[in-house]
């Protein structure tokens, strides 16, 4: 596997998709509450400004500026923080028979907002992506307009949106996944040593030839002999600059990124479990059930047959 796939093999086979689901307009005094929810919610202010209010945090929001929770936390967007707030539910039930949103507040500033998600598996599992970012991610438009392939993306993402053409759903899908990978990459080169985990260790060369030679292969049965020589280092410096960028010593991380990767193939495969225990490394179906067990806190069958009823619903 190429070095500088690793970062987008993990974001693909965790089938990590996005949807617009509203552009919200509101005129001043307005405010709407999000709820939590088993997603990643974004926001990309494309007039006026608002203020994001979560986990006690108040972001003030410009034009241009997009924000990410990545944890889907609660949260509330407003004109101000003491505006009247109503629910997203409640505003969502008042749309029009043809799905025209009414706009929110008063007669003041118009601000526009595109609210959207990325979808997760509602199983509880932390994202191998979206777990190491931070509560809030907010990029500025100064930011932003800084990264010329981020710039462009935002502005084409809004007028695919905005147009609404043949086949602007399929546009604004794969323009959102590229979006993702582009914010993941800003966010990562803003952190300090160490401070990216896996992510900010794929710029260390080291390191991202050990990743690429995991991923590209994790029914390997490796072992930190085998990595380091798959990494042209040693074994203790390996070791030692795995654990101090990544947090954890590569034969932990390779156990995790297995486990992922099973949880990716019982939700989107009937593949038996002695299958995906192969798949992943393990002989023995008895030695995988118990390690997905530590990692996930069910067995792999109960854990597919809750993917499945949560798609249901």
């Amino acid at each position: 596997m190429p070095l500088e796939d690793v970062l987008g093999h993990v974001l693909e086979s965790s089938q990590l998709r996005g949807r617009v689901f509203c552009v919200s307009t509101g005129r001043a005094p307005w405010g709407l509450r999000f709820p939590a929810r088993p997603e990643a919610v974004f926001h990309l202010v494309t007039e006026g400004s608002a203020v994001l209010l979560a986990r006690g945090v108040r972001r003030v929001l410009g034009a241009r500026d997009l924000v990410l929770l990545p944890h889907g936390d609660a949260h509330a967007v407003a004109d101000q923080p003491r505006s009247r707030q109503i629910e997203l539910a409640a505003w969502l039930a008042s749309a029009s028979p043809s799905g025209a949103l009414p706009p929110l507040g008063g007669r003041g500033a118009i601000t526009r907002v595109m609210c959207g998600v990325y979808q997760l598996d509602h199983t509880g599992a932390q994202h191998p992506v979206l777990g190491l970012l931070p509560p809030v991610l907010h990029l500025p438009a100064a930011q932003t307009i800084a990264r010329p392939e981020l710039d462009a993306t935002l502005a084409a993402l809004v007028r695919e949106h905005e147009r609404g053409e043949r086949g602007s759903t399929v546009i604004v899908a794969r323009l959102l996944d590229v979006l993702l990978v582009q914010v993941v990459r800003a966010w990562a080169d803003d952190q300090p040593p160490g401070g990216a985990g896996w992510i900010g260790a794929l710029a260390d060369p080291v390191l991202s030839r050990a990743l690429s030679a995991m991923h590209g292969d994790l029914a390997r049965a490796w072992d930190v002999a085998a990595l380091a020589r798959a990494a042209a280092a040693s074994r203790a410096t390996l070791g030692r600059r795995f654990a101090s960028v990544v947090g954890e010593p590569p034969l932990a991380y390779l156990h995790g990124a297995r486990m992922e990767d099973a949880a990716r193939r019982l939700r989107g495969s009937d593949a038996g479990l002695a299958a995906i225990a192969a798949a992943v490394g393990y002989q023995s179906e008895f030695a995988f059930n118990r390690a997905f067990r530590r990692r996930f806190g069910v067995p792999p069958g109960e854990f597919r047959r809750r993917v499945r009823a949560a798609s249901a619903r």
